[in-house]
């Protein structure tokens, strides 16, 4: 029986290699949207696109697609010029008509062949080896934790006795995600950490996949006490959901998290939050060794003032001001009362914490 494809066309997509999986989509996007013959107005190869609408129809927002834009620009995968009068942004994918062609691929056709002979280099295969080129200096988790809950299936599987020997109890607890096993507790043990719960949850999936299972996690994160008071839950939501978008599935470890933010512990409510809001705000397509790093160079005052700066910069926004801090204006005038209190007192030979005020 014929199977009829009801399509106006194709579009051959080259393999090639990009910095996220966002820059990858939009270039597909891109790629699928350009014209295959000339326009009055539009070359081959060509398409013109609207910010507001694609932000609106990917969720995305306007920074996140403008950085991948920009990106995809260096490489020299595409030309973008801004139209006059808010036409939008004219597009142009570079190679557009070789890509189109059969006979580019043909002289690599031999080596895909001789690659495919060989199990080790297929797909998944190439996807790790970028995962390992996209790595920063320091990567404080070890990626493969994304996958140990298939590792831990495979391994089962081997022994007999880890399947019909088990109770139903334990099946199903293995069944469940670490989202479920979240929900399902009802009181917290002030005196365990929170990798201690990751680390000792029987579940079978341990990976975040979803904005909400970010935010699940987040919840008991704070729960369990393991950032300092004072740290913005929204910037934790973003900034997780951010590191989790870096990943080729989309997906990311619990136990991951959980090691990440053990190393933000040593930290103040200002340090993460001024780092975590930096990351996201600038470096979206970098991994969490990342913001190890910011977090390793900011001092506090320092903090202080960056978490001003963005939240003048966006407006006064809700993130900022969760962030329960003061400004440097206002620790900088304390700072000269407390000061000055003490000196009033060393002199009249006061001792008692009476307040003393201060003209200024």
């Amino acid at each position: 029986m014929e199977n009829n494809i009801q399509s106006s066309g194709f579009v051959i997509q080259p393999r090639l290699q990009f910095e996220s999986l966002r820059d990858q989509m939009i270039y597909q996007y891109l790629m699928g949207k350009a014209n295959y013959k000339k326009l009055e107005s539009i070359s081959i190869g060509q398409t013109i696109i609207i910010l507001s609408e694609l932000e609106k129809e990917t969720g995305w927002t306007r920074r996140m697609i403008k950085l991948s834009l920009d990106r995809l620009v260096d490489h020299g995968h595409i030309q973008q010029e801004t139209l006059t009068q808010k036409r939008g942004i004219l597009i142009t994918v570079v190679n557009y008509e070789d890509y189109q062609k059969l006979d580019s691929y043909k002289k690599k056709n031999q080596k895909n062949v001789q690659e495919n002979e060989h199990p080790m280099n297929n797909q998944s295969t190439s996807d790790e080896h970028e995962d390992v080129q996209e790595s920063e200096a320091e990567t404080p988790c070890d990626s493969k934790d994304e996958d140990v809950s298939e590792n831990q299936d495979v391994q089962g599987d081997e022994h007999p006795m880890n399947n019909q020997s088990t109770s139903n109890v334990q099946e199903n607890e293995q069944l469940i995600s670490i989202t479920a096993f979240i929900t399902s507790l009802n009181s917290i043990n002030s005196n365990k950490t929170l990798k201690q719960y990751v680390d000792q949850a029987n579940v079978k999936n341990m990976n975040l996949s979803s904005t909400e299972d970010i935010e699940t996690f987040v919840d008991f994160a704070l729960r369990t006490n393991s950032f300092p008071d004072g740290t913005s839950k929204k910037i934790l939501i973003n900034y997780f959901d951010t590191i989790r978008l870096t990943r080729s599935t989309c997906r990311i470890s619990a136990k991951v998290l959980a090691g990440v933010i053990e190393k933000m512990g040593k930290y103040s409510a200002n340090q993460i939050n001024y780092a975590l809001w930096t990351h996201c705000e600038k470096h979206d397509d970098k991994r969490e060794a990342y913001t190890l790093g910011i977090l390793r160079q900011t001092k506090e005052p320092e903090a202080r003032r960056g978490l001003m700066l963005l939240k003048n910069k966006n407006g006064g926004v809700e993130d900022a001001a969760a962030v329960g801090t003061s400004t440097p204006r206002n620790d900088a005038i304390q700072s000269k009362i407390d000061a000055a209190n003490e000196r009033r007192k060393r002199i009249a030979g006061i001792e008692s914490d009476r307040d003393i005020d201060v003209p200024f």
